[in-house]
């Protein structure tokens, strides 16, 4: 049985939420991420950055539902199974930090999806922060929100 190398990171963000309409937008966000030796740094900048879009579409867009009504009925593309955009992205105030290796003999490690997995808690940490109700269910969209600030 081979050693897994694992990737280290975590992520928070700061999100603006209007009372009125239960609009959320994500205004900044910094992801931190320890990979050991980054072999190619562009492609671990690019992964994180996927990563990241892929966590605010899991934790807010994205719902397949089961059985007839779900995705193998044939009637679902991306106009019905949303994911996370352009527009959704705080692309100008997301920082990524590359940490560097924590020895010269530390090796690459896996790095993959990884890097989605605190996104979701820190989108669901800080709209709880901001409405004052914590979401037990998945994807948190504008209405949920709506409805707990009115």
């Amino acid at each position: 049985i081979g050693t897994a190398f694992s990737s280290m990171c975590g992520t928070t963000v700061r999100v603006e939420i209007d009372r009125a309409s239960g609009a959320l937008t994500i205004a900044a966000a910094y992801s931190v991420v320890e990979c050991g030796e980054a072999l190619v740094p562009q492609i671990v900048l690019g992964q994180s950055q996927g990563g990241f879009a892929m966590g605010v579409g899991y934790a807010l867009l994205e719902h397949l539902p089961p059985f007839e009504d779900g995705p193998g009925n044939g009637t679902w593309n991306l106009g019905r199974y949303l994911v996370a955009r352009g527009s959704d992205l705080p692309l100008h105030a997301l920082d990524i930090e590359v940490l560097p290796p924590l020895s010269r003999r530390e090796p690459p490690k896996g790095m993959a999806e990884v890097v989605m997995i605190p996104v979701v808690p820190a989108l669901l940490n800080a709209i709880a922060d901001a409405t004052g109700h914590r979401f037990q269910s998945l994807p948190v969209t504008q209405p949920m929100i709506k409805g707990v600030l009115a």
